[in-house]
């Protein structure tokens, strides 16, 4: 059993910085979407136990970060590291996309008992909670990332949740290349999860070289891609969600792209797009990026 686990809560946020409870440890770390704002409480900053300090790249401690601390993300839990980013080791303003992925729409109302499973894919998936949200709602999933501390992040948080045994693939790759190749082997997916960041690296190849990701000109022909790799034949609504951080491609470009495509009957697509959010005890709400949710609908 963990030693800390509990639940994740925004405490704070102003001055460019949020305050944060993972299980009850507070965390204070830089948050630039809180640039503009003020503290409700200053009270709350003086006691912290881990700060980051985002100049020198360094974590603060004042109480260690426990070992075995995990948040429970309603229905699954999920390990948390203090990052050399600041990050740690998910990313709490998805939890509303967690349940999502995990819903109970008409058309998933016994994802689980379906054969072959569903099958879900996600694509810079990171350390692997909407892998995890699959998962514990029966699909069969395909986690994607290029950096290998990641994937093995994710294997780590199957095993926190005892599920060594349910079906999940670990691809330390290329997501768009991945996809490509997954056209080609005429596979499909019922759920496709897409967290793009701005610019990234694949991982290196034979030759010791490597490929730069760039939003702005990689993303269109990946969801080209994706749209190829959506199941065509099975009762249960493919869907996608996208998620993005960046000013440089918004909902609007993302929505505008799949509406207009002809690689899918696009005439029960149900789209649901909004800001993601942190909130605090008292309703405070801390902007964290964009989510576009696409059902396509039988």
């Amino acid at each position: 059993m963990t030693e800390e686990s509990g639940t994740y809560q925004l405490i704070d946020f102003g001055n460019g910085r949020k305050l944060e409870s993972l299980a009850g440890y507070v965390i204070d770390r830089p948050s630039p979407a809180a640039d503009f704002d003020q503290p409700e409480d200053r009270r709350l900053w003086n006691d912290v136990d881990a700060r980051f300090d985002g100049a020198t790249k360094r974590w603060e401690f004042r109480r260690p970060w426990p070992k075995s601390l995990v948040i429970d993300c309603d229905g699954f839990i999920m390990p948390t590291r203090p990052t050399p980013f600041g990050h740690i080791g998910l990313f709490p303003e998805q939890a509303d996309n967690w349940q999502w992925l995990r819903g109970q729409p008409k058309s998933y109302s016994d994802v689980a008992s379906h054969e072959p499973h569903p099958k879900g894919l996600n694509l810079f998936g990171y350390t692997g909670a909407s892998s995890m949200a699959m998962l514990s709602a029966g699909f069969e999933v395909a986690h994607v990332d290029a950096a290998k501390p990641n994937v093995d992040a994710a294997a780590k948080a199957a095993e926190l949740n005892n599920w060594q045994d349910r079906p999940i693939r670990y691809l330390v790759d290329d997501a768009a290349k991945f996809v490509a190749r997954e056209v080609r082997r005429e596979r499909h997916y019922h759920t496709v999860v897409l967290d793009p960041p701005a610019y990234g690296h694949s991982p290196k190849q034979s030759r010791g070289s490597t490929k730069t990701w760039r939003l702005e000109r990689d993303l269109w022909p990946l969801l080209d891609n994706v749209l190829r790799i959506l199941d065509p034949s099975s009762d249960v609504s493919p869907r996608i969600l996208f998620t993005g951080h960046t000013e440089s491609i918004g909902p609007d470009e993302v929505i505008g792209f799949l509406k207009q495509s002809r690689l899918i009957d696009t005439s029960g697509l149900r789209i649901d797009a909004s800001r993601s959010q942190l909130r605090t005890a008292s309703g405070r709400e801390l902007d964290a990026g964009f989510q576009v949710r696409c059902v396509f609908e039988r």
